[in-house]
């Protein structure tokens, strides 16, 4: 190989990752002007409880249970036109208690397996449907 070649690929290699880290900012969602501060743990971690209103529509969830396995919510989420509750127990993903799933397979929750994501303020609902993003209200 030459040495032009090489300078070549060397670069690529440390530009690669820096365009990808800043596609990932681009993507952060700005919180409405109406949400307050999430609190933070002793650690400096967000934590989960709390009131959630979502970004986009009516629906809205109360996590009022944080445990070592995972968390108990009440979620109003809209059903044929009404906002309806909806109690879910979910379970842990991850070391860091960031990733939080329904436990199961979407087969054993009617076709449906909620993920919640905490992070930077907002919490990601992922389901069958897009994802939808939730910001601390109260």
């Amino acid at each position: 190989m030459n040495k032009r070649l090489i300078a070549t690929i060397l670069a690529a290699v440390m530009v690669l990752p820096l365009a990808s880290c800043s596609k990932e900012e681009d993507q952060v969602t700005e919180a409405p002007a109406t949400v307050t501060e999430a609190p933070v743990t002793e650690a400096g971690k967000e934590t989960w409880e709390g009131k959630w209103k979502s970004s986009d529509t009516e629906e809205y969830m109360e996590i009022y249970e944080v445990s070592e396995t995972g968390l108990k919510v009440h979620f109003y989420h809209e059903e044929e036109g009404d906002i309806a509750l909806f109690d879910y127990e979910m379970e842990f993903d991850d070391e860091e208690k960031t990733v939080a799933s329904q436990p199961g397979d979407a087969d054993a929750n009617g076709g449906w397996e909620y993920t919640f994501v905490l992070g930077k303020g907002q919490l990601t609902v992922k389901s069958k449907h897009p994802d939808q993003i939730y910001y601390r209200a109260d």
